[in-house]
Formats: structure tokens, C-alpha cells, sequence
């Protein structure tokens, strides 16, 4: 299906979706940082389909690094993450990462992350 990349601090988060998005047939790579994040999407050479970003994690989250990984790949998808409430009505998540193509709640269910994937990779 398709090749994910994760970019979230929360080692539970990043087991339950991993575990999630495989089981539907995605390969999931996880990075704790944006900066490992652009290193891994740097590596691959731009070979993931999709990128994950959470808003808020050690060392800059999905603002800075959203802009990074639109430098250098801007055709790749993002979808950004939080699981903090009082993020998901702010201006910075509403209106300050319009460059992603989705701004999700890590409480999403599992078929609906699958069907924003297929979603975002089949158009």
C-alpha cells in the first residue's frame, strides 16, 4: 500500500499507530524529531509516500518542520497530528500549517487515518 513516515515523541503513540497502519498493509518508519524526520525523508531520497507530522515534540515540531520538508519535497503529503486538545482550535493549528493537507486529532480512528491515506496517495 503505502510507505509512511511518523513523526511523533510519543513511543506509544508510534507502536499503536505503527501497528494500526501495518496491519492494513502501510509501511510505517517512525522518527522522534522533525530533524530525524528530514534525515530519514533525506536518506530515502524523498521515498515515502506520506508524512505524518505531530505539532509539538523535543527539539521543534510540525511548523518548522513542515516548512523543511516543503523546501525539499514539496509534492510530498502531510498530515499533522496532535493529541493536545488546546491545540486543535488554535490559530497555529487551524490556520498556521496550511500547508498540510490534513490537520488531524491522534484520536482519529484507524479507518479513517487508512481512508485519509488513500485519500491524499490516490489523487
Amino acid at each position: 500500500m503505502a510507505r509512511l513516515l511518523l513523526a511523533d515523541d510519543d513511543p506509544d503513540y508510534c507502536a499503536a499507530f505503527r501497528a494500526g497502519m501495518t496491519a492494513l498493509g502501510h509501511e510505517v518508519e517512525t522518527a522522534e524529531t522533525g530533524d530525524e524526520a528530514v534525515d530519514m525523508l533525506a536518506q530515502a531520497e524523498g521515498g515515502f509516500d506520506l508524512v505524518f507530522l505531530d505539532v509539538v515534540m523535543s527539539g521543534g515540531g510540525a511548523v518548522s518542520t513542515l516548512h523543511r520538508i516543503r523546501d525539499l519535497w514539496g509534492d510530498i503529503p502531510v498530515v499533522v497530528i496532535t493529541g493536545r486538545t488546546e491545540l486543535v482550535d488554535s490559530p497555529i493549528f487551524t490556520r498556521g500549517l496550511q500547508s498540510a493537507q490534513r490537520r488531524l486529532r491522534k484520536s482519529t480512528k484507524l479507518r479513517d487515518l487508512d481512508a485519509v491515506v488513500t485519500e491524499l496517495l490516490s489523487g
